[in-house]
């Protein structure tokens, strides 16, 4: 029952337009600053610093055939299991910098940075799963003017709430990197 209902049309069209939404955007702002998202990568210290370069670009070219994929019903499925590899990769990569203590390391995720947190790996499986509900065959069905509303509707609800959560997870970042200024000061003071 419940694999039928991640099956229906509206949710598979829910699931692929949000993923087109989240690598449009960080598409976009790869490719109009891609100076500062290879330096970005860089940064991760993940790969060798001649890599940084040729790395951006296939990720910027992986995330552009994404998008392009998951509109397509006929290649929705083979790019939303890009999606959710690359996904993976992400979290992977800024889960190893957390555990690394490196956090001050903008994400290259796209809009406006932030800093690395456990808030990002978190968002990252919950796209993973989107990515495979974006992946299956969805069921027969007419959608219907009612249902392109729903759906385009949920759309928008899922991208206000995701840059909701990722201005939550910002300003705590900030709030918390303040707080960690002040007690350094604080032990200053009592120092002297």
């Amino acid at each position: 029952m419940v694999l039928e209902a991640l099956a229906h049309p509206i949710v598979v069209i829910v699931a692929s337009g949000t993923l087109v939404g989240v690598f449009l955007r960080g598409a976009a702002h790869k490719f109009l600053d891609f100076t500062w998202f290879a330096h970005t990568l860089a940064e991760y210290r993940i790969l060798p610093v001649g890599l940084a370069v040729p790395a951006a670009g296939f990720l910027l070219a992986a995330e552009v055939a994404i998008t392009l994929g998951l509109v397509l019903p006929e290649t929705r499925f083979c790019a939303a299991a890009g999606a959710a590899c690359l996904l993976v990769l992400y979290g992977a990569a800024i889960a190893v910098n957390l555990l690394r203590g490196r956090t001050r390391i903008d994400c290259g995720c796209g809009g406006a940075g932030q800093g690395l947190s456990w808030f990002l790996v978190g968002r990252n499986v919950a796209l993973v799963g989107l990515a495979l509900i974006a992946g299956q065959q969805p069921g027969a069905g007419d959608i219907g003017a009612v249902g392109w509303f729903a759906t385009l509707a949920t759309i928008a609800s899922f991208w206000l709430l995701l840059a909701g959560a990722e201005k939550l997870a910002d300003n705590l970042s900030y709030l918390a990197a303040a707080d960690d200024g002040a007690h350094r000061r604080d032990a200053g003071m009592e120092t002297h």
